[in-house]
């Protein structure tokens, strides 16, 4: 039998873009990632506990959808103890979605206070450490470890004009969160035999012909980010998990046709609509199948969660994580209740 390879490593942030972004930007794309930015802005609130404790400033680069359901969600989670600060080079946001999902997003993101930057691009990111000529002291009169005085650390943002019309700006943030720009994972190979290297295009990807095999490689194929395909138009389709969901199964396919010595399938993408959370019992669902038609708020989070569960690949997976999202729902009502209760209390 011969062997066949599927080049599906996904991609990670492309950090190494302005200066400064690197060292002390954090990307949103992996579990870990998400992690780290969860335990940051735990350390955050922590410190920030106090009503006069200065709010934690959140700058978010990038519009995208990503950018905006991290600032739609954080300012969320954060309430009066935050300024989330949204940066995007476009003049709107999430500018390749449909309407409807923007028009939505863009009225919760300003219920919300949330400040957007939009025409602007970031030319640096600076470190200013709060401990900055003077020596800083634990209570016992010992110099606090490096750590410690990092988390006192803020952070400066250089803001251009991408648009004329528009000033320079200077942000303050306590934690920067990168979400423009991705690179695919695979690696540039430097063999002795240069014949056997695949070419790849400025972005890093495979080109594949529309039966998702790599061009001059038939035995290797490719999907998700590791792939550039074109529709029949030319142009490349997006990286997103909706198109490589869809090749998989078409790569699945023609993997068993290949072995067997059967047609392979050409790959067709259908765009079934777009979704976005904003937040813990909000999201935006705009279905390809129903022109203009916009689904928002706790509907549309119950929707968005009923195309996930739907998409899973078992009825176990869907009985596990549906009892696990109604586990969840039930303890955050009951802590929004005695959030509530608190107010209240206190209040009066």
């Amino acid at each position: 039998m011969t062997a066949r390879l599927v080049l599906a490593l996904g991609a990670e942030a492309k950090l190494d873009v302005v200066p400064g972004s690197a060292e002390y930007a954090f990307p949103f794309s992996t579990l870990e990632d998400a992690r780290k930015v969860n335990s940051k802005l735990r350390m955050l609130e922590r410190e920030r506990f106090g009503k006069d404790s200065p709010p934690i400033r959140v700058a978010i680069v990038g519009c995208g959808y990503s950018g905006v359901e991290l600032a739609a969600t954080i300012s969320e989670r954060l309430e009066h103890r935050g300024i989330i600060q949204a940066i995007s080079v476009e003049t709107a946001i999430c500018p390749n979605a449909p309407p409807g999902n923007r028009e939505a997003a863009f009225r919760v993101l300003q219920s919300r206070k949330t400040q957007l930057f939009l025409g602007y691009f970031v030319s640096c990111i600076k470190e200013v450490s709060a401990s900055e000529n003077s020596v800083v002291m634990t209570r016992i009169g010992e110099e606090i470890s490096t750590d410690a005085k990092n988390h006192q650390n803020k952070f400066i943002l250089e803001l251009q004009p991408a648009q004329r019309g528009l000033e320079s700006q200077i942000l303050e943030a306590d934690i920067v969160l990168w979400t423009v720009g991705s690179k695919p994972l695979i690696p540039h190979l430097d063999p002795f035999d240069q014949s056997n290297i695949f070419s790849l295009n400025a972005r890093g990807q495979a080109e594949t012909d529309e039966t998702l095999r790599v061009r001059g490689h038939p035995r290797i194929f490719a999907i998700g980010d590791s792939a550039a395909l074109r529709d029949s138009s030319g142009k490349l389709l997006p990286a997103t998990a909706q198109v490589a969901f869809q090749q998989a199964d078409f790569a699945g396919w023609n993997l068993w046709a290949a072995i067997n010595d059967r047609p392979l399938l050409p790959f067709r993408f259908q765009n079934l609509g777009e979704m976005m959370t904003l937040g813990r019992n909000d999201a935006a669902i705009s279905p390809s199948f129903i022109e203009g038609l916009t689904l928002e708020g706790p509907v549309g989070h119950a929707g968005r969660k009923i195309a996930y569960l739907l998409r899973l690949p078992t009825d176990e997976h869907r009985v596990k994580v549906g009892i696990s999202w109604l586990t969840k729902s039930v303890v955050d009502s009951v802590t929004s209740l005695q959030s509530t209760m608190t107010k209240v209390i206190s209040g009066s």
